[in-house]
């Protein structure tokens, strides 16, 4: 980028400032957000990255970057692991035990910790001929190459399409339409992103090349926070790691889903009951768990009815009944009062009834049972 740019803020600059500002406050909101926090990190980070470089360009075009030296330079370091946040994020989408491959991240950290060393060795970015004749600093300067971030971005979107496809089946039911719905979004903004960022480097390289046409760029991904943000304000349980079935799939669809969909989503819902045992949370209502799997409360109310025949309440009382028998096996000792909490029960009286419900017998009453039957 020239320094011919016009030294002051001006509407689109304050403009840009603004979306960084609220990429920035975006990335606070979601990270606050502990419900699958780590399956969330890489699409946050993604944020976080587009609004730094967002800020650099901001205090490019001003003319602060004198006054602010050291957030020079990690730039690079940000656009060759948007491309991994991006995979490892959408990756995950489709199988959450994936663990993250941290290979992928290897050349955006070798750039990050070359950036810090020539910062100090530069007194700030600013005594480069200092550097002149270091072996380091010319791969330093190859690897800030803009081309091989280009590189990079087309190759994570190959990846992530045909790490998508692998799921694709020729029969998809409703729960494979909402996934590749989101799936495809993240990766049109991408693109978006990516064509921007090409273009520009192509088009400098020719005298008709105007040089505010490096705001093409920042719309790329000003439009992405922007998007992102409205799912956040649109959906919250955009970002829990799960389907987004209230931004996708309509209210009326609960009506008109086919038996082979009930069937997936019903399953979803069983394996994170298994997995996460979210039923031992006291505070868990219908809301809580249909944010957690990705369906409206109403979906969710009418497919525990009709696949389970009970309530929301006797369903979930089902699972923490059943590991409240297994506490009261694996150690008697433990009190009453202990166990019924532990499970999610409220109050004793309820987990009591519940529990004589199920078993023909009090949890005291089973509990000695046991203990005798282990000392026969």
């Amino acid at each position: 980028m020239s320094q011919a740019l016009t030294p002051s803020f001006d509407t689109w600059t304050s403009f840009f400032l603004l979306v960084s500002s609220l990429g920035f406050f975006l990335t606070v909101i979601l990270s606050l957000n502990k419900s699958n926090r780590a399956n969330n990190a890489p699409i946050v980070l993604l944020i976080l990255g587009f609004s730094f470089i967002l800020l650099q360009y901001v205090l490019y075009w001003t003319k602060y970057q004198s006054k602010y030296p050291f957030v020079y330079f990690f730039d690079t370091s940000w656009y060759l692991s948007f491309g991994p946040l991006l995979y490892t994020y959408i990756t995950k989408f489709y199988n959450n035990k994936l663990k993250t491959q941290w290979f992928h991240f290897t050349p955006a950290i070798v750039v990050f910790i070359l950036s810090f060393y020539f910062l100090i060795r530069s007194n700030g970015f600013q005594n480069f001929e200092t550097l002149n004749g270091n072996s380091l600093f010319y791969v330093f300067h190859f690897l800030r190459s803009p081309w091989l971030a280009a590189v990079s971005f087309i190759i994570y979107l190959i990846l992530i399409k045909y790490n998508s496809s692998i799921y694709t089946t020729k029969t998809k039911s409703q729960y494979d339409i909402v996934r590749a719905k989101w799936t495809n979004l993240l990766i049109s903004l991408f693109l978006l992103f990516t064509i921007s960022y090409i273009s520009y480097y192509v088009l400098v390289q020719f005298s008709f090349f105007n040089l505010h046409w490096d705001y093409a760029i920042s719309f790329s991904m000003s439009f992405s926070i922007y998007a992102i943000g409205y799912m956040v304000y649109k959906e919250p349980s955009i970002f829990n790691g799960t389907l987004l079935s209230n931004l996708f799939l309509k209210e009326h669809y609960a009506h008109t889903l086919t038996e082979t969909t009930k069937n997936d989503f019903f399953n979803t819902l069983i394996i994170h009951l298994k997995e996460n045992k979210p039923y031992m949370d006291n505070t868990l209502r219908l809301t809580h768990l249909a944010d957690q799997i990705g369906l409206s409360p109403h979906t969710l109310s009418k497919l525990i009815n009709e696949k389970a025949q009970k309530n929301f309440n006797q369903f979930i009382n089902e699972y923490r009944l059943e590991e409240a028998k297994k506490m009261l096996q694996k150690d008697p000792d433990t009190s009453i009062k202990t166990i019924y909490f532990d499970v999610g029960f409220n109050n004793k009286a309820t987990f009591n009834a519940a529990f004589k419900n199920k078993f023909n017998c009090t949890p005291s009453a089973y509990k000695k049972k046991y203990v005798v039957a282990q000392d026969k």
